[in-house]
Order: C-alpha cells, then sequence, then structure tokens
C-alpha cells in the first residue's frame, strides 16, 4: 500500500513539474511557456513586405526592411566601398514584392546572395554585410 501511495504521489509531483512549462489556452488546447524562434533571434522573424514607389534604391529598400526588426545599418563611415555602391543601386523591379521571408534572407537578397555575407552585431543591432571573396578560376 506504501508503494503504491508513493508512486501516485510521485506522478503527481511529476505531472505538476510538466504543467509549469504549458499554458493551457482553451478546453483542449495548450501552449509552450517559451519564447518563439523569431522573439529570441529577430533577424528569423519572417515578414512579406511590398515596397511602396517611394523606395527607390536598394539601400532605401534594406532600411524599409529593417524597419520593424529593431535592427538598423551600420553607419556609412563602417560600410565598405562595394556595399556603398550596391545601395546607391535602383531596387530592381522583381524585389518590389518581397517575402514571405526571413529578414536574414531577405537582406541577403536585396543586397545579392552571391555577392556579400550578411554579419550582425547583436548588442548594438547592427548589420552588415562584406564582399564575399571570389575564387581565382
Amino acid at each position: 500500500m506504501c508503494k503504491i501511495l508513493f508512486c501516485l504521489a510521485l506522478s503527481l509531483i511529476h505531472f505538476q513539474a510538466l504543467a509549469v512549462n504549458v499554458t493551457q489556452v482553451s478546453r483542449y488546447a495548450t501552449v509552450n511557456n517559451k519564447p518563439l524562434p523569431a522573439q529570441v533571434n529577430p533577424l528569423k522573424s519572417i515578414q512579406q513586405v511590398h515596397f511602396p514607389s517611394s523606395i527607390q534604391t536598394i539601400g532605401d529598400a534594406v532600411n524599409h526592411w529593417l524597419s520593424y526588426s529593431g535592427y538598423h545599418l551600420v553607419p556609412t563611415d563602417k560600410q565598405s566601398p562595394h556595399l556603398k555602391q550596391i545601395l546607391k543601386q535602383p531596387l530592381p523591379q522583381v524585389d518590389r514584392n518581397l517575402g514571405p521571408l526571413s529578414i536574414e534572407n531577405g537582406l541577403t537578397v536585396l543586397v545579392g546572395q552571391n555577392l556579400f555575407s550578411l554579419k550582425h552585431d547583436d548588442l548594438l543591432r547592427e548589420v552588415n554585410f562584406t564582399l564575399i571573396e571570389r575564387r581565382k578560376g
């Protein structure tokens, strides 16, 4: 009898410990008590943007794409000359409707996935791009 009571008490403690990690939101639905991946790393959040006609350059599009992420493009004194050149280019028509993509992927699409590598500083919430070294053939 003591063994049965002990096992019952142990199982109740176990179920209560599991219940701490879950919140019941309706009669049959529960959610985990942990942040979403996009809340932990905002650059992983998914968004879809139709750039308005006022967005004319790739630089304008990058700043608009980052506007709700909490991140910003590094100041111009930290940007490479190659990046400055790309950011001044007109936004291609094919990129006017962008997404659904993660913020990271959208940034690499805008500046050139095969040209630049995305670098980010999570402490300062800054993004920058470095030119990918081309292979000498």
